[in-house]
């Protein structure tokens, strides 16, 4: 089954009560690509952690403010983009770093890197910009009967 190219964008307030929305939107697109429910819930994690960030440290927790989030489906991968207009974030909070018992800090950007391919964070004219990057397993090869 070839896979088709999907695009979805929409503009979400930096309102914690719409993550839900996001995070059905995140874990029904990885599904309908082909991964699996464990990647699935990992990736809608991350994404939904990444949001959680933005709205807790870019924009401080202020609900009159939106998130742009673009997910697109292409043949090879799953890439999650969000931009905002708020505060850039502290560079060296977004680098990875070993977690210990002690430390609380750093578990969501922990989180993020650990369910997804690629992480690329930079500051663009409209804002900050996060774009999270989940490469497809490959699809099946055409003529393969199911169960062999």
């Amino acid at each position: 089954m070839n896979r088709a190219e999907v695009l979805i964008r929409f503009l979400v307030p930096s309102d914690p009560c719409y993550l839900s929305v996001v995070r059905a939107t995140v874990g029904e697109l990885a599904a309908v690509c082909g991964l699996r429910e464990q990647e699935c819930r990992a990736m809608t994690l991350a994404v939904d952690e990444a949001m959680a960030n933005v709205i807790r440290h870019a924009y401080r927790g202020d609900p009159a403010h939106a998130i742009e989030v673009e997910c697109e489906g292409r043949a090879d991968r799953l890439n999650f983009t969000l931009l905002d207009q708020g505060a850039a974030p502290d560079m060296a909070r977004l680098q990875p770093h070993p977690l210990d018992d002690w430390s609380l800090s750093g578990r969501g950007t922990h989180l993020i890197r650990s369910a997804m391919d690629e992480v690329h964070y930079e500051r663009v004219p409209r804002g900050n910009q996060l774009r999270l990057s989940k490469l497809l397993p490959a699809p099946a090869r055409a003529g393969k009967k199911e169960g062999l």
